[in-house]
């Protein structure tokens, strides 16, 4: 059995993938193990991943598209490792991730890192290196925006499967870490040490979905509701704070709702330690102007 898993769902994926396989197999130990959904590619993704010859690889192949939240959940069935990585097809692999990653997991569940940036050309970004999240603060500050980056996920295999995997929503990933929270799962962020380089350009996904706008997305207003509701005894609209969050140079949104879980937050983060306590409070202050 492979002590890890790392599963990627792909769809088109040239011509970044080849980029994205090669680091990742490097990164990886060689008792690992390499998972890979082609999610009814039209480009050379299949012919590319027919070539590879590395007996850690594993192909499946869906003849029509069901999504990513499709697409990676059903890879999580294949795994069987007793950790599970996240990487996209279009992101690179940092050398020393699954090493760090394995060392700083420690008793946590879920652990997650930073990133370097590059466009589309591979022309990096001014570096920015984030700060960690203990798995104490990770609920208040999920409920203020998605802190967590999809593809630097590493996790216990265990407690993936228990949440059943991603929800078929446009904001998957963002869904599974509020629904990961609301279980008890330990989650947490690495501090300053990013683990991928990740590539914004126009074609992918995230670029397309609205993720400030309201979309009806009723799975991830429940998940929201649940841990808001847990975590801060907060009882308004879910909908209210997800699609009204605060924007820079933007009038601040005139609502109770918004009010109320603004200050639930602050109250919330009173009980917390003092690193953790300044972490929440700068982030609710910057957004909410408290």
């Amino acid at each position: 059995m492979s002590e890890l898993s790392v599963i990627i769902p792909v769809k088109n994926g040239m011509p970044y993938l080849p980029r994205t396989i090669s680091s990742t197999l490097r990164a990886m130990p060689r008792d690992a193990e390499l998972l890979v959904m082609d999610d009814g590619s039209t480009d050379g993704t299949a012919g590319y991943l027919s070539s590879v010859r590395d007996k850690r690889l594993k192909v499946f192949r869906n003849d029509e598209s069901v999504g990513v939240a499709n697409a990676a959940t059903a890879l999580l069935g294949h795994a069987e490792g007793k950790f599970v990585a996240r990487m996209d097809g279009d992101d690179i692999c940092l050398p020393w991730r699954f090493a760090a990653q394995r060392r700083s997991l420690g008793d946590a569940d879920l652990l997650f890192s930073g990133a370097l940036f590059v466009n589309g050309q591979g022309k990096p970004f001014p570096p920015t290196f984030q700060p960690g999240i203990s798995p104490a603060a990770m609920p208040i500050h999920l409920l203020m925006t998605n802190v967590l980056m999809n593809p630097t996920m590493y996790g216990r295999r265990t407690v993936l499967e228990g949440l059943g995997g991603y929800q078929k929503t446009p904001t998957e990933d963002y869904d599974l870490w509020l629904r990961a929270a609301a279980s008890g799962a330990r989650m947490k962020r690495m501090a300053y040490v990013p683990t991928i380089v990740y590539r914004r350009h126009a074609t992918q996904l995230s670029q397309a979905r609205a993720w400030a706008t309201e979309n009806g997305d009723t799975i991830l207003s429940a998940s929201f509701r649940a841990l808001a509701s847990q975590q801060l005894g907060f009882q308004g609209s879910a909908s209210t704070i997800l699609y009204n969050r605060p924007m820079a140079g933007q009038p601040y949104p005139e609502d109770p709702d918004i009010t109320d879980f603004a200050h639930l937050v602050l109250e919330a983060a009173g009980r917390l330690g003092e690193k953790d306590r300044k972490g929440v409070e700068d982030r609710l202050r910057s957004m909410y102007r408290l």
